[in-house]
């Protein structure tokens, strides 16, 4: 304590509405702000190991199929970026099953291309050729996105 006040609250805003915010609560929300977005890269990875024994039905758990699609990937020399697309467009399976590819593109979104970004986020409907039949879908819905510039990227991305 100093001065009557915690350190802890020298480092939070005062203000409880966002009209009543000043230049000091906002250069302290700004720090806090550039400080927590510096270890974005560790809350990734911890949230990626949330995938690890998570089969959903599948032979081996959505951790390993992460690790498999990376490898894959890499293996077939994609750059870095679409390597880290292909570790990572699963990862919101756990948060949102029913949505999981807009998770990971919103994830990724600031720091990769708009290719490798659609190719994320429609990735969900694209791997769907595979399996919708089956559960009474339509396996063709991807082909809605037939004169999409990226449908030849995405599909190909399905087939790693």
């Amino acid at each position: 304590m100093w001065g009557g006040k915690s350190m802890a609250d020298e480092l939070r805003a005062k203000f409880h509405r966002m009209d009543e915010g000043t230049v000091d609560d906002w250069m302290v929300i700004g720090r806090s702000h550039m400080e927590f977005t510096g270890g974005t890269a560790q809350r990734v990875l911890r949230h990626l190991e949330l995938l690890d024994g998570d089969y959903g039905g599948f032979a081996v758990d959505r951790l390993t199929h992460s690790l498999q699609t990376a490898t894959l990937a890499l293996r077939d020399g994609r750059d870095e970026e679409y390597v880290v697309c292909s570790l990572l467009h699963d990862i919101g399976d756990t948060l949102a099953p029913t949505n999981h590819p807009s998770i990971a593109a919103g994830l990724l979104k600031p720091w990769v291309s708009e290719k490798n970004h659609w190719i994320v986020e429609h990735h969900g409907i694209f791997q769907g050729y595979y399996f919708w039949h089956f559960l009474g879908g339509d396996r063709n819905d991807r082909d809605r996105f037939s004169e999409h510039p990226y449908y030849d990227a995405c599909a190909e991305f399905c087939e790693l």
